[in-house]
């Protein structure tokens, strides 16, 4: 059961290879994404048809098992002596649980890079971003040189466009030394603390000081067309995109322009974040070993073939690097998809992560459009969030 596993889909096609190489029938169930994924799957985990695997958003993946909803795969990580070095560590550790239970396993992942327009860069005179993540320079500072360089006036193009993505929650802070959005104990509310204020509000400050950013109307306008932000970057309107990798098929479709990916700019460090694909064995899973079989399939070499053919999407083995070589298609740095993913962090989760969401996300907007600092917009639901957190909100 999954939300995007229809037949047109790379994941559709890795399940029914598996049924034919296992000799086994499978029925792909997909639900549309969203409340009405989350809805039905609960209702079936309840109703006693259990599926025997499920897509599962990563944000959900602790409340799942601590209700008693996952199957704990350690016995078939030891059976099979699965060797974790095999796997990029920010997703093979992602689903290990404070019990030492590994309540899921993702199977592909997609971290957050800077696409850079390289005409505009060239037409501007501006030096493009390293494409080796451990190189000097490209600071924050370097990357508001750019954007300044790179704009043009009356919006006919922007130096860059960042809040339009929420990776910017967990990429800006904690290259600007926090731990993101939470503490990793997902206790304390650290979007709040001064280093992400400082970050977040810098961010703001490219659209509300500098003008080298859309402001916040135009942004929240175009949020609500698919592709938006995409869009306005392929048709050379946008000159930097902080966005996921996952943005690299619909690029390489669709944008008019000459592109390339690049690490996001440093401050105390320089890391990114990494959202997963993920995939879990209900509790109740009426053929477990099945299930187990086709995780396996998943991860391994014929499936991670299929997968990095998108380009967007880099299955957890370490071996897949070896698949992201560039072709005759942009990016040509695609090597930085891997380089990416070494250097990820995930999101800090924790049980009420879901409920602290409704609370801080809406005062980011009272953020991005001037009507309040950071510091004071998200000090001031400090303990509301870190209420919820506790189990209290």
């Amino acid at each position: 059961m999954s939300w995007d596993a229809t037949s047109d889909t790379t994941l559709y096609q890795v399940a029914q290879n598996w049924a034919e190489q296992a000799s086994r029938e499978i029925d792909v169930q997909s639900v549309p994404g969203g409340g009405d994924y989350e809805t039905k799957l609960r209702t079936v985990l309840s109703s006693g048809a259990h599926p025997d695997v499920i897509r599962i958003n990563d944000d959900f993946v602790q409340a799942y098992y601590s209700e008693g909803s996952l199957l704990d795969l350690t016995p078939y990580l030891e059976q099979d002596s699965i060797d974790a070095d095999d796997f990029y560590p920010v997703a093979f550790n992602f689903a290990k649980q404070a019990d030492g239970a590994h309540a899921a396993w993702p199977i592909l992942t997609n971290p957050g890079v800077i696409y850079c327009n390289v005409d505009a860069f060239e037409e501007a005179g501006v030096p493009l971003p390293p494409t080796d993540w451990d190189a000097d320079g490209w600071t924050w500072d370097d990357f508001l040189d750019a954007a300044t360089k790179l704009t043009k006036p009356g919006g006919e193009r922007w130096g860059a466009l960042l809040f339009h993505d929420t990776a910017l929650e967990t990429v800006w802070p904690v290259n600007n030394g926090t731990t993101g959005i939470y503490s990793e104990d997902a206790q304390s509310f650290t979007l709040a603390d001064e280093g992400s204020t400082d970050a977040l509000q810098w961010v703001a400050d490219l659209a509300l000081v500098h003008g080298v950013h859309p402001d916040f109307g135009t942004v929240s306008t175009g949020k609500s067309t698919p592709n938006w932000a995409q869009s306005l970057f392929g048709t050379g309107q946008v000159a930097m995109l902080l966005g996921l990798t996952s943005s690299i098929p619909y690029l390489r479709e669709n944008a008019e322009v000459n592109w390339d990916i690049f690490p996001p700019p440093q401050q105390a460090t320089r890391q990114t974040v990494n959202t997963m694909t993920v995939l879990a064995v209900p509790s109740e899973s009426p053929d477990p070993d099945a299930a187990w079989d086709f995780l396996k399939y998943c991860v391994g070499p014929e499936a991670a073939e299929l997968f990095a053919e998108s380009r967007g999407f880099v299955p957890v083995a370490t071996s897949s690097a070896e698949l992201f070589v560039a072709d005759d298609q942009a990016p040509q740095n695609l090597g930085m998809v891997s380089q990416a993913l070494a250097n990820a962090v995930n999101e800090n989760f924790g049980l009420y992560i879901e409920r602290a969401r409704t609370v801080y996300r809406p005062v980011l907007d009272e953020i991005w459009s001037g009507r309040q600092t950071a510091a004071d917009a998200l000090g001031g639901i400090r303990a509301e969030v870190e209420a919820i957190l506790a189990g209290q909100g």
